[in-house]
Protein backbone atom coordinates (compact mmCIF):
# COMPACT_ATOMS: atom_id res chain seq x y z
CA UNK A 1 0.00 0.00 0.00
CA UNK A 2 3.11 1.93 -0.16
CA UNK A 3 2.92 3.01 -3.13
CA UNK A 4 1.94 6.73 -4.54
CA UNK A 5 -0.35 6.05 -7.19
CA UNK A 6 -1.66 9.24 -8.90
CA UNK A 7 -5.64 9.36 -8.92
CA UNK A 8 -8.25 12.54 -8.76
CA UNK A 9 -9.51 13.00 -5.17
CA UNK A 10 -12.68 14.28 -6.06
CA UNK A 11 -14.54 11.86 -3.70
CA UNK A 12 -16.55 13.76 -0.84
CA UNK A 13 -15.29 13.57 2.10
CA UNK A 14 -16.99 13.80 5.41
CA UNK A 15 -15.49 14.65 8.58
CA UNK A 16 -15.87 12.75 11.20
CA UNK A 17 -13.92 14.07 14.20
CA UNK A 18 -14.02 17.43 15.43
CA UNK A 19 -13.48 19.91 17.92
CA UNK A 20 -14.91 23.49 19.32
CA UNK A 21 -14.20 25.39 22.14
CA UNK A 22 -16.71 23.84 24.41
CA UNK A 23 -14.01 21.02 24.37
CA UNK A 24 -12.27 23.32 27.37
CA UNK A 25 -15.20 22.32 29.42
CA UNK A 26 -13.31 20.39 31.77
CA UNK A 27 -9.25 21.51 30.51
CA UNK A 28 -8.25 23.87 27.90
CA UNK A 29 -8.64 22.12 24.91
CA UNK A 30 -9.72 24.51 21.75
CA UNK A 31 -9.72 27.59 20.06
CA UNK A 32 -12.57 26.53 17.17
CA UNK A 33 -15.59 29.14 17.82
CA UNK A 34 -18.40 26.55 16.40
CA UNK A 35 -19.86 28.47 13.45
CA UNK A 36 -15.68 29.41 12.36
CA UNK A 37 -15.39 25.57 12.14
CA UNK A 38 -18.33 24.89 10.43
CA UNK A 39 -17.47 27.51 7.76
CA UNK A 40 -14.25 25.97 7.46
CA UNK A 41 -15.75 23.09 6.71
CA UNK A 42 -17.81 24.38 4.02
CA UNK A 43 -14.94 26.04 2.80
CA UNK A 44 -12.48 23.28 2.11
CA UNK A 45 -16.12 21.53 0.18
CA UNK A 46 -16.67 18.83 2.49
CA UNK A 47 -19.65 17.12 2.41
CA UNK A 48 -20.43 18.38 5.99
CA UNK A 49 -19.10 17.65 9.43
CA UNK A 50 -19.21 16.19 12.95
CA UNK A 51 -18.84 18.08 16.09
CA UNK A 52 -17.40 15.95 18.93
CA UNK A 53 -16.59 17.33 21.91
CA UNK A 54 -15.09 15.85 24.91
CA UNK A 55 -17.72 14.65 26.98
CA UNK A 56 -19.53 17.94 26.34
CA UNK A 57 -22.98 18.56 23.71
CA UNK A 58 -23.48 22.15 24.72
CA UNK A 59 -22.48 23.22 21.29
CA UNK A 60 -25.27 21.38 20.04
CA UNK A 61 -28.05 24.04 19.95
CA UNK A 62 -25.82 26.91 18.76
CA UNK A 63 -24.98 24.49 15.89
CA UNK A 64 -28.22 22.82 15.33
CA UNK A 65 -29.63 26.18 15.10
CA UNK A 66 -26.60 27.30 12.68
CA UNK A 67 -27.47 24.52 10.17
CA UNK A 68 -30.60 25.78 9.75
CA UNK A 69 -29.32 29.37 8.69
CA UNK A 70 -26.73 27.96 6.01
CA UNK A 71 -29.81 25.31 4.74
CA UNK A 72 -30.31 27.66 1.90
CA UNK A 73 -26.82 28.63 0.69
CA UNK A 74 -25.74 24.79 1.59
CA UNK A 75 -28.51 22.49 1.42
CA UNK A 76 -26.23 19.66 0.99
CA UNK A 77 -24.28 20.45 3.79
CA UNK A 78 -24.74 18.46 6.99
CA UNK A 79 -23.71 19.13 10.93
CA UNK A 80 -23.63 15.91 12.80
CA UNK A 81 -23.94 16.02 16.65
CA UNK A 82 -21.44 13.97 18.34
CA UNK A 83 -19.76 13.41 21.78
CA UNK A 84 -16.09 12.55 21.89
CA UNK A 85 -16.70 10.01 25.16
CA UNK A 86 -14.28 8.10 27.58
CA UNK A 87 -15.36 4.78 27.24
CA UNK A 88 -14.43 2.68 30.28
CA UNK A 89 -15.74 -0.71 31.66
CA UNK A 90 -15.68 0.76 35.60
CA UNK A 91 -15.55 4.40 37.04
CA UNK A 92 -12.34 2.67 39.20
CA UNK A 93 -9.73 5.28 40.02
CA UNK A 94 -6.36 5.20 38.07
CA UNK A 95 -7.59 3.31 35.10
CA UNK A 96 -6.96 4.39 31.56
CA UNK A 97 -10.01 6.88 30.58
CA UNK A 98 -10.79 5.83 26.43
CA UNK A 99 -11.62 8.14 23.73
CA UNK A 100 -14.33 7.09 21.74
CA UNK A 101 -16.61 8.44 19.19
CA UNK A 102 -20.22 8.78 19.22
CA UNK A 103 -22.61 10.84 16.56
CA UNK A 104 -25.78 10.38 16.56
CA UNK A 105 -27.87 9.59 13.42
CA UNK A 106 -30.91 11.18 13.72
CA UNK A 107 -33.32 12.64 16.32
CA UNK A 108 -33.42 9.80 18.33
CA UNK A 109 -29.63 9.27 18.51
CA UNK A 110 -29.46 12.57 20.06
CA UNK A 111 -31.57 11.63 22.72
CA UNK A 112 -28.95 8.46 23.03
CA UNK A 113 -26.77 11.05 23.47
CA UNK A 114 -28.19 13.44 26.35
CA UNK A 115 -29.15 10.70 28.30
CA UNK A 116 -25.49 9.06 28.03
CA UNK A 117 -23.50 12.29 28.50
CA UNK A 118 -25.92 12.70 31.48
CA UNK A 119 -25.29 9.43 33.21
CA UNK A 120 -21.48 10.23 32.92
CA UNK A 121 -21.66 13.67 34.73
CA UNK A 122 -23.65 12.70 37.11
CA UNK A 123 -21.67 9.53 38.01
CA UNK A 124 -18.84 11.80 37.94
CA UNK A 125 -15.60 11.52 40.04
CA UNK A 126 -11.84 13.34 40.94
CA UNK A 127 -8.84 11.01 39.91
CA UNK A 128 -5.66 12.21 39.23
CA UNK A 129 -6.55 16.27 39.11
CA UNK A 130 -9.73 16.04 37.30
CA UNK A 131 -12.76 15.60 36.93
CA UNK A 132 -13.45 12.17 35.59
CA UNK A 133 -16.92 11.63 33.34
CA UNK A 134 -16.01 8.10 31.78
CA UNK A 135 -19.11 6.07 30.05
CA UNK A 136 -19.40 2.62 30.53
CA UNK A 137 -20.07 -0.31 27.88
CA UNK A 138 -22.60 -1.22 29.81
CA UNK A 139 -24.11 2.09 29.66
CA UNK A 140 -23.75 2.41 25.81
CA UNK A 141 -25.41 -1.30 25.95
CA UNK A 142 -28.15 -0.16 27.78
CA UNK A 143 -29.07 2.88 25.84
CA UNK A 144 -28.57 1.39 22.18
CA UNK A 145 -31.26 -1.01 23.30
CA UNK A 146 -33.69 0.94 23.84
CA UNK A 147 -32.49 3.54 21.13
CA UNK A 148 -31.16 0.60 18.49
CA UNK A 149 -29.81 1.71 15.10
CA UNK A 150 -29.55 5.38 16.43
CA UNK A 151 -25.48 5.85 16.94
CA UNK A 152 -22.55 5.69 14.95
CA UNK A 153 -19.47 4.64 16.67
CA UNK A 154 -15.59 4.88 15.85
CA UNK A 155 -12.28 4.21 17.28
CA UNK A 156 -11.21 7.80 17.78
CA UNK A 157 -7.86 8.75 18.16
CA UNK A 158 -4.27 7.77 19.35
CA UNK A 159 -6.26 8.21 23.04
CA UNK A 160 -8.63 5.38 21.99
CA UNK A 161 -8.42 1.84 23.85
CA UNK A 162 -7.48 0.50 19.58
CA UNK A 163 -4.89 2.80 19.06
CA UNK A 164 -3.61 2.46 22.92
CA UNK A 165 -3.36 -1.58 22.62
CA UNK A 166 -2.16 -1.37 19.14
CA UNK A 167 0.84 0.63 19.99
CA UNK A 168 1.29 -1.64 23.12
CA UNK A 169 1.10 -4.72 20.58
CA UNK A 170 3.86 -3.18 17.71
CA UNK A 171 6.12 -2.71 21.47
CA UNK A 172 5.71 -5.82 23.07
CA UNK A 173 6.28 -7.41 19.06
CA UNK A 174 9.50 -5.45 19.04
CA UNK A 175 10.82 -6.37 22.44
CA UNK A 176 10.11 -10.07 21.89
CA UNK A 177 7.90 -9.68 24.81
CA UNK A 178 5.22 -12.63 23.92
CA UNK A 179 3.10 -12.17 26.86
CA UNK A 180 2.53 -8.94 26.60
CA UNK A 181 1.76 -8.81 22.56
CA UNK A 182 -0.50 -11.77 23.95
CA UNK A 183 -2.43 -9.11 26.45
CA UNK A 184 -2.50 -6.41 23.53
CA UNK A 185 -4.06 -8.79 20.84
CA UNK A 186 -6.76 -10.29 23.54
CA UNK A 187 -7.55 -6.74 24.29
CA UNK A 188 -8.17 -5.57 20.54
CA UNK A 189 -10.13 -8.56 19.74
CA UNK A 190 -12.44 -8.13 22.76
CA UNK A 191 -12.97 -4.53 22.12
CA UNK A 192 -13.82 -4.68 18.30
CA UNK A 193 -16.07 -7.75 19.17
CA UNK A 194 -17.57 -5.79 21.59
CA UNK A 195 -17.86 -3.04 18.99
CA UNK A 196 -19.44 -5.10 16.25
CA UNK A 197 -21.81 -7.07 18.51
CA UNK A 198 -23.04 -3.60 20.18
CA UNK A 199 -23.18 -1.12 17.04
CA UNK A 200 -23.78 -3.66 14.03
CA UNK A 201 -20.50 -3.37 11.31
CA UNK A 202 -23.00 -0.94 9.21
CA UNK A 203 -22.47 1.77 12.07
CA UNK A 204 -18.86 1.43 13.40
CA UNK A 205 -15.50 2.48 11.92
CA UNK A 206 -11.92 2.23 12.54
CA UNK A 207 -10.70 5.84 12.62
CA UNK A 208 -6.72 6.71 11.49
CA UNK A 209 -5.85 10.36 11.76
CA UNK A 210 -3.58 12.52 9.42
CA UNK A 211 -0.90 12.48 11.16
CA UNK A 212 3.08 12.40 11.16
CA UNK A 213 4.25 11.17 14.74
CA UNK A 214 5.69 7.99 15.08
CA UNK A 215 3.33 7.01 17.24
CA UNK A 216 -0.05 7.59 14.44
CA UNK A 217 2.32 6.45 11.61
CA UNK A 218 3.01 3.00 13.46
CA UNK A 219 -1.22 2.10 14.40
CA UNK A 220 -1.62 4.06 10.68
CA UNK A 221 0.13 1.01 9.60
CA UNK A 222 -1.34 -1.57 11.38
CA UNK A 223 -4.90 -0.45 11.08
CA UNK A 224 -5.47 -1.75 7.97
CA UNK A 225 -4.95 -5.37 8.31
CA UNK A 226 -7.31 -5.26 11.27
CA UNK A 227 -10.14 -3.18 9.61
CA UNK A 228 -9.83 -6.67 7.08
CA UNK A 229 -9.49 -8.90 10.00
CA UNK A 230 -12.75 -8.09 11.30
CA UNK A 231 -14.32 -6.83 7.91
CA UNK A 232 -14.26 -3.09 9.24
CA UNK A 233 -14.20 -0.26 7.21
CA UNK A 234 -11.32 2.52 7.96
CA UNK A 235 -12.05 6.20 8.14
CA UNK A 236 -10.15 9.61 8.56
CA UNK A 237 -10.75 12.06 11.53
CA UNK A 238 -8.97 15.16 11.39
CA UNK A 239 -9.34 15.39 15.10
CA UNK A 240 -9.29 19.32 14.60
CA UNK A 241 -8.56 21.30 17.50
CA UNK A 242 -7.73 24.65 15.36
CA UNK A 243 -8.64 25.63 11.61
CA UNK A 244 -5.82 26.15 10.01
CA UNK A 245 -2.12 25.07 10.43
CA UNK A 246 -1.17 28.55 10.44
CA UNK A 247 -2.94 28.78 13.74
CA UNK A 248 -1.13 26.31 15.74
CA UNK A 249 1.09 28.77 17.12
CA UNK A 250 -1.76 30.45 18.72
CA UNK A 251 -3.64 27.29 20.20
CA UNK A 252 -0.05 26.02 21.09
CA UNK A 253 0.28 29.65 23.68
CA UNK A 254 -3.56 28.61 24.32
CA UNK A 255 -2.72 25.37 26.09
CA UNK A 256 0.33 26.56 27.40
CA UNK A 257 -1.31 29.16 29.68
CA UNK A 258 -2.91 26.73 32.22
CA UNK A 259 -1.22 24.04 34.08
CA UNK A 260 2.24 25.15 33.00
CA UNK A 261 3.96 23.09 29.66
CA UNK A 262 2.42 20.70 27.69
CA UNK A 263 3.05 18.67 25.49
CA UNK A 264 1.43 20.09 22.56
CA UNK A 265 3.88 19.73 19.52
CA UNK A 266 3.31 15.38 19.72
CA UNK A 267 -0.72 15.75 20.49
CA UNK A 268 -1.69 18.89 18.40
CA UNK A 269 0.64 19.17 15.44
CA UNK A 270 -1.60 17.86 12.61
CA UNK A 271 -5.20 18.23 14.36
CA UNK A 272 -6.39 20.97 12.37
CA UNK A 273 -9.27 20.90 9.98
CA UNK A 274 -7.09 19.83 7.13
CA UNK A 275 -8.29 19.80 3.40
CA UNK A 276 -7.77 16.54 0.90
CA UNK A 277 -4.27 17.49 -0.38
CA UNK A 278 -3.01 18.13 3.16
CA UNK A 279 -4.42 14.45 4.10
CA UNK A 280 -2.86 13.02 1.36
CA UNK A 281 0.01 14.12 1.98
CA UNK A 282 0.22 13.19 5.54
CA UNK A 283 -1.37 9.77 5.20
CA UNK A 284 1.96 8.82 2.62
CA UNK A 285 3.55 8.93 5.67
CA UNK A 286 1.67 6.03 6.55
CA UNK A 287 2.22 3.90 3.35
CA UNK A 288 -1.48 5.06 2.45
CA UNK A 289 -2.33 5.54 -1.04
CA UNK A 290 -4.34 7.13 -3.33
CA UNK A 291 -6.91 4.85 -4.16
CA UNK A 292 -7.31 3.33 -0.30
CA UNK A 293 -7.42 7.20 0.71
CA UNK A 294 -10.38 7.21 -1.70
CA UNK A 295 -11.15 4.48 -0.01
CA UNK A 296 -11.67 6.31 3.11
CA UNK A 297 -13.16 9.02 2.04
CA UNK A 298 -15.78 7.22 0.54
CA UNK A 299 -16.70 5.36 3.75
CA UNK A 300 -16.87 9.10 5.15
CA UNK A 301 -19.40 9.45 2.94
CA UNK A 302 -21.11 6.63 3.67
CA UNK A 303 -21.57 7.57 7.27
CA UNK A 304 -23.04 11.44 5.63
CA UNK A 305 -25.68 9.01 3.59
CA UNK A 306 -26.60 8.00 7.39
CA UNK A 307 -27.14 11.34 9.24
CA UNK A 308 -30.23 12.53 9.25
CA UNK A 309 -31.16 16.62 9.64
CA UNK A 310 -33.58 17.32 12.50
CA UNK A 311 -33.99 20.09 14.42
CA UNK A 312 -33.49 20.60 18.02
CA UNK A 313 -36.08 23.07 18.90
CA UNK A 314 -39.68 23.14 19.96
CA UNK A 315 -41.89 24.44 21.98
CA UNK A 316 -41.62 26.17 25.07
CA UNK A 317 -43.03 24.04 27.53
CA UNK A 318 -43.83 24.92 31.39
CA UNK A 319 -43.58 21.68 34.63
CA UNK A 320 -47.20 20.80 35.19
CA UNK A 321 -48.10 20.45 38.74
CA UNK A 322 -51.81 18.99 39.85
CA UNK A 323 -54.25 21.36 41.16
CA UNK A 324 -57.88 21.13 42.16
CA UNK A 325 -60.04 20.39 39.64
CA UNK A 326 -62.64 23.18 39.71
CA UNK A 327 -66.15 22.87 38.42
CA UNK A 328 -67.25 24.25 35.33
CA UNK A 329 -69.80 27.15 36.21
CA UNK A 330 -70.62 30.16 35.29
CA UNK A 331 -69.62 33.13 37.25
CA UNK A 332 -71.78 36.05 36.96
CA UNK A 333 -69.21 38.03 39.20
CA UNK A 334 -67.03 38.17 35.82
CA UNK A 335 -69.82 38.53 32.76
CA UNK A 336 -68.51 42.18 32.03
CA UNK A 337 -65.01 40.50 31.42
CA UNK A 338 -65.37 37.73 28.44
CA UNK A 339 -61.91 35.99 28.68
CA UNK A 340 -62.26 35.75 32.51
CA UNK A 341 -65.95 34.51 32.09
CA UNK A 342 -64.86 31.85 29.22
CA UNK A 343 -62.08 30.74 32.03
CA UNK A 344 -64.73 29.62 34.49
CA UNK A 345 -65.99 27.25 32.06
CA UNK A 346 -63.06 26.25 29.93
CA UNK A 347 -62.16 22.86 28.92
CA UNK A 348 -59.01 23.65 30.87
CA UNK A 349 -58.02 22.23 34.09
CA UNK A 350 -55.31 24.85 35.13
CA UNK A 351 -57.22 27.88 33.39
CA UNK A 352 -59.98 27.09 35.63
CA UNK A 353 -57.96 26.95 38.23
CA UNK A 354 -56.29 29.66 37.47
CA UNK A 355 -59.35 32.12 37.34
CA UNK A 356 -60.91 30.67 40.56
CA UNK A 357 -57.99 31.02 42.79
CA UNK A 358 -57.26 34.58 41.72
CA UNK A 359 -61.42 35.21 42.50
CA UNK A 360 -61.36 33.68 45.65
CA UNK A 361 -58.18 35.45 46.89
CA UNK A 362 -59.63 39.21 45.61
CA UNK A 363 -62.85 38.07 47.63
CA UNK A 364 -60.40 37.55 50.70
CA UNK A 365 -59.14 40.60 50.27
CA UNK A 366 -62.57 42.08 49.90
CA UNK A 367 -61.69 43.53 46.49
CA UNK A 368 -63.91 41.08 44.28
CA UNK A 369 -66.50 44.16 43.75
CA UNK A 370 -63.31 46.59 42.83
CA UNK A 371 -63.71 46.56 38.92
CA UNK A 372 -60.40 47.96 38.54
CA UNK A 373 -58.81 44.92 39.89
CA UNK A 374 -60.93 42.51 37.75
CA UNK A 375 -60.50 44.73 34.43
CA UNK A 376 -56.73 43.86 35.61
CA UNK A 377 -57.02 40.47 35.38
CA UNK A 378 -58.90 40.58 32.15
CA UNK A 379 -55.83 42.45 30.70
CA UNK A 380 -53.22 39.86 32.23
CA UNK A 381 -55.33 36.95 30.75
CA UNK A 382 -56.32 38.53 27.58
CA UNK A 383 -52.55 38.72 26.91
CA UNK A 384 -51.60 35.21 28.47
CA UNK A 385 -53.91 33.79 26.28
CA UNK A 386 -52.27 35.35 22.95
CA UNK A 387 -49.06 34.42 23.96
CA UNK A 388 -50.44 30.85 24.56
CA UNK A 389 -51.55 30.61 20.99
CA UNK A 390 -48.24 32.09 19.20
CA UNK A 391 -45.78 29.88 21.42
CA UNK A 392 -47.98 26.71 21.86
CA UNK A 393 -48.06 26.59 25.42
CA UNK A 394 -50.10 27.26 28.33
CA UNK A 395 -48.88 30.61 29.74
CA UNK A 396 -51.37 30.32 32.46
CA UNK A 397 -49.06 26.98 33.97
CA UNK A 398 -46.83 29.10 34.42
CA UNK A 399 -47.52 30.92 37.41
CA UNK A 400 -49.45 27.98 38.80
CA UNK A 401 -46.60 26.09 38.96
CA UNK A 402 -44.03 28.82 40.43
CA UNK A 403 -47.26 28.63 43.08
CA UNK A 404 -47.05 24.71 43.98
CA UNK A 405 -43.16 25.47 44.36
CA UNK A 406 -43.52 28.64 46.43
CA UNK A 407 -45.52 27.07 48.69
CA UNK A 408 -43.06 24.05 48.80
CA UNK A 409 -40.35 26.83 49.70
CA UNK A 410 -41.99 28.15 52.65
CA UNK A 411 -42.76 24.78 53.54
CA UNK A 412 -38.57 23.82 53.60
CA UNK A 413 -38.17 26.48 56.13
CA UNK A 414 -37.04 29.40 53.93
CA UNK A 415 -38.62 32.86 53.56
CA UNK A 416 -39.18 33.86 50.36
CA UNK A 417 -38.58 37.55 48.89
CA UNK A 418 -41.38 39.93 47.84
CA UNK A 419 -40.07 39.18 43.97
CA UNK A 420 -37.76 41.20 41.49
CA UNK A 421 -38.44 43.86 38.90
CA UNK A 422 -40.98 42.94 36.32
CA UNK A 423 -42.84 39.91 37.79
CA UNK A 424 -44.21 42.14 40.74
CA UNK A 425 -46.34 43.93 38.29
CA UNK A 426 -48.51 40.78 37.94
CA UNK A 427 -51.75 41.30 39.80
CA UNK A 428 -51.90 37.68 39.35
CA UNK A 429 -48.59 36.47 40.61
CA UNK A 430 -49.81 38.87 43.75
CA UNK A 431 -52.74 36.93 44.50
CA UNK A 432 -51.36 33.66 44.11
CA UNK A 433 -49.08 34.11 46.31
CA UNK A 434 -45.61 34.21 43.97
CA UNK A 435 -45.04 37.93 44.67
CA UNK A 436 -46.26 40.09 47.88
CA UNK A 437 -46.65 43.59 45.98
CA UNK A 438 -49.73 44.76 45.02
CA UNK A 439 -49.40 46.45 41.53
CA UNK A 440 -52.71 48.09 41.63
CA UNK A 441 -51.76 50.01 44.99
CA UNK A 442 -47.86 50.43 43.49
CA UNK A 443 -48.91 51.36 40.37
CA UNK A 444 -46.82 48.87 37.98
CA UNK A 445 -48.27 47.95 34.72
CA UNK A 446 -48.38 44.62 33.51
CA UNK A 447 -47.07 45.35 30.03
CA UNK A 448 -43.31 45.60 31.71
CA UNK A 449 -43.49 42.34 32.68
CA UNK A 450 -45.40 40.73 29.55
CA UNK A 451 -47.22 42.01 26.32
CA UNK A 452 -48.60 41.18 23.12
CA UNK A 453 -45.54 42.32 21.11
CA UNK A 454 -43.29 40.42 23.64
CA UNK A 455 -43.42 37.00 22.69
CA UNK A 456 -41.64 34.54 24.96
CA UNK A 457 -42.01 33.04 28.42
CA UNK A 458 -42.16 35.54 31.23
CA UNK A 459 -39.48 34.79 33.95
CA UNK A 460 -39.72 35.53 37.89
CA UNK A 461 -36.94 35.92 40.06
CA UNK A 462 -37.10 35.24 44.24
CA UNK A 463 -34.83 35.51 46.56
CA UNK A 464 -34.40 31.93 49.25
CA UNK A 465 -32.61 31.82 52.09
CA UNK A 466 -29.41 30.16 50.94
CA UNK A 467 -29.03 27.53 53.66
CA UNK A 468 -32.35 26.16 52.57
CA UNK A 469 -31.19 25.97 48.92
CA UNK A 470 -30.19 22.06 49.49
CA UNK A 471 -33.08 20.86 51.13
CA UNK A 472 -35.36 23.13 48.56
CA UNK A 473 -33.22 21.22 45.76
CA UNK A 474 -34.04 17.84 47.49
CA UNK A 475 -37.60 17.91 47.46
CA UNK A 476 -37.79 19.20 44.26
CA UNK A 477 -36.15 16.66 42.78
CA UNK A 478 -37.67 13.75 45.25
CA UNK A 479 -40.95 15.03 43.97
CA UNK A 480 -40.84 15.56 40.12
CA UNK A 481 -38.93 12.27 39.99
CA UNK A 482 -41.61 10.51 41.24
CA UNK A 483 -44.01 11.56 38.40
CA UNK A 484 -41.65 10.49 35.72
CA UNK A 485 -41.93 7.86 33.31
CA UNK A 486 -41.41 4.04 34.50
CA UNK A 487 -38.35 3.64 31.93
CA UNK A 488 -36.29 6.50 33.62
CA UNK A 489 -33.52 4.95 35.19
CA UNK A 490 -33.27 5.56 38.94
CA UNK A 491 -30.32 7.52 39.36
CA UNK A 492 -32.10 10.03 36.81
CA UNK A 493 -35.15 9.84 38.62
CA UNK A 494 -33.05 11.58 41.92
CA UNK A 495 -30.66 13.71 39.76
CA UNK A 496 -32.92 15.33 37.17
CA UNK A 497 -36.14 16.22 38.85
CA UNK A 498 -34.38 19.57 39.31
CA UNK A 499 -31.51 20.51 36.87
CA UNK A 500 -29.45 23.66 37.84
CA UNK A 501 -28.54 26.18 35.23
CA UNK A 502 -25.06 26.14 33.56
CA UNK A 503 -23.44 29.23 32.30
CA UNK A 504 -19.55 29.23 30.55
CA UNK A 505 -16.97 31.84 31.22
CA UNK A 506 -15.43 33.34 28.17
CA UNK A 507 -12.20 35.11 27.67
CA UNK A 508 -13.21 38.71 27.75
CA UNK A 509 -11.04 41.13 26.89
CA UNK A 510 -8.49 41.61 29.74
CA UNK A 511 -9.06 37.78 30.97
CA UNK A 512 -7.56 37.38 26.96
CA UNK A 513 -4.87 39.16 27.49
CA UNK A 514 -3.37 37.71 30.79
CA UNK A 515 -4.28 34.51 29.10
CA UNK A 516 -2.46 35.51 26.01
CA UNK A 517 0.45 36.77 27.92
CA UNK A 518 0.74 33.21 30.12
CA UNK A 519 0.96 31.20 27.15
CA UNK A 520 3.46 33.39 24.82
CA UNK A 521 6.74 31.74 24.21
CA UNK A 522 9.63 32.92 22.54
CA UNK A 523 13.46 32.83 22.44
CA UNK A 524 13.41 36.36 24.71
CA UNK A 525 10.06 34.53 26.81
CA UNK A 526 10.62 31.40 26.98
CA UNK A 527 7.91 30.98 30.33
CA UNK A 528 5.95 33.95 28.73
CA UNK A 529 5.50 37.11 30.04
CA UNK A 530 5.48 38.30 33.28
CA UNK A 531 2.11 38.95 35.23
CA UNK A 532 3.21 42.79 35.66
CA UNK A 533 3.53 43.32 32.09
CA UNK A 534 0.49 41.34 31.34
CA UNK A 535 -1.54 43.76 33.99
CA UNK A 536 -0.55 46.43 32.75
CA UNK A 537 -1.28 46.20 28.86
CA UNK A 538 -4.81 44.95 30.37
CA UNK A 539 -4.73 47.86 31.94
CA UNK A 540 -5.04 50.00 29.13
CA UNK A 541 -8.32 48.45 27.75
CA UNK A 542 -10.60 51.28 27.84
CA UNK A 543 -14.26 50.68 29.22
CA UNK A 544 -17.52 52.72 28.99
CA UNK A 545 -20.70 52.25 31.39
CA UNK A 546 -18.66 49.72 33.00
CA UNK A 547 -18.50 47.07 29.90
CA UNK A 548 -14.60 46.89 28.21
CA UNK A 549 -14.05 47.65 24.63
CA UNK A 550 -13.43 44.57 22.44
CA UNK A 551 -10.01 43.65 21.23
CA UNK A 552 -11.35 44.60 17.47
CA UNK A 553 -12.09 48.30 18.80
CA UNK A 554 -8.90 48.64 20.53
CA UNK A 555 -6.65 47.56 17.29
CA UNK A 556 -9.05 48.92 14.73
CA UNK A 557 -11.49 51.17 16.18
CA UNK A 558 -15.45 51.70 16.12
CA UNK A 559 -16.68 54.60 13.37
CA UNK A 560 -19.83 53.58 14.84
CA UNK A 561 -19.59 53.95 18.46
CA UNK A 562 -16.89 57.06 18.01
CA UNK A 563 -14.22 54.81 19.25
CA UNK A 564 -10.71 55.31 17.48
CA UNK A 565 -7.30 52.89 17.90
CA UNK A 566 -5.53 52.88 21.31
CA UNK A 567 -2.32 53.72 20.02
CA UNK A 568 -0.16 53.04 23.05
CA UNK A 569 -1.60 49.84 23.56
CA UNK A 570 -0.66 48.34 20.10
CA UNK A 571 2.49 49.78 20.12
CA UNK A 572 3.27 47.98 23.41
CA UNK A 573 1.82 44.87 22.38
CA UNK A 574 3.81 45.29 19.03
CA UNK A 575 6.94 44.51 21.05
CA UNK A 576 6.12 40.91 21.34
CA UNK A 577 5.94 39.24 18.07
CA UNK A 578 2.63 37.08 17.90
CA UNK A 579 1.19 38.34 20.51
CA UNK A 580 -1.33 40.16 19.07
CA UNK A 581 -2.43 37.14 16.84
CA UNK A 582 -2.57 34.87 19.73
CA UNK A 583 -4.87 37.17 21.70
CA UNK A 584 -7.29 37.63 18.34
CA UNK A 585 -7.53 33.74 18.22
CA UNK A 586 -8.99 33.32 21.26
CA UNK A 587 -10.85 36.23 22.58
CA UNK A 588 -14.75 35.16 23.42
CA UNK A 589 -13.73 31.58 23.63
CA UNK A 590 -15.15 29.61 26.67
CA UNK A 591 -12.78 28.36 29.80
Amino acid sequence: MSSKISIQMNVPRFEVHAHTMYSNLRLLDCINRPKDLINRAIELGLAGIAITDHECISSHPEINFYQKEIEKEHPDFKIALGNEIYLTDTRDMGQKYYHFILIAKNKEGHRALRELSSRAWMNSYWDRGLERVPTLKSDIEEILKKYPNSLIGTTACLGGELSVNTLALINAEKTGDTNGAAIAHNNIVDFLLWCKGVFGEDNFYIECAPGCSRDQILVNKRFPAIAKAFGLKMVIGSDAHYLKKEDRYVHKAYLNSKFGEREVDDFYEFAYLQDNEEIKENLYASEFNDEFINEMFENSYNIYNKIEKYSLAHAQTIPKVEVPDYPKLEQNRAKEFPILCSMFVSDDKVERYWVNKCFDRLDDLGLLGNNEYISRLEEEADIKRTISEKLGTNMFSYPVTLEHYVNLFWECGSIVGAGRGSSCSGLNHYLLGITQLDPIKWELPFWRYLNKERVELGDIDLDLCPSKRPKILNEIKKERGQNFNKDIDDLSRKNLGCTLIATFGTEGTRSTILTACRGYRSEDYPDGIDVDTAQYLSSLIPSERGFLWSLNDVINGNEDKGRKPIKLFINEVNQYPGLLEIMEGIEGSTK
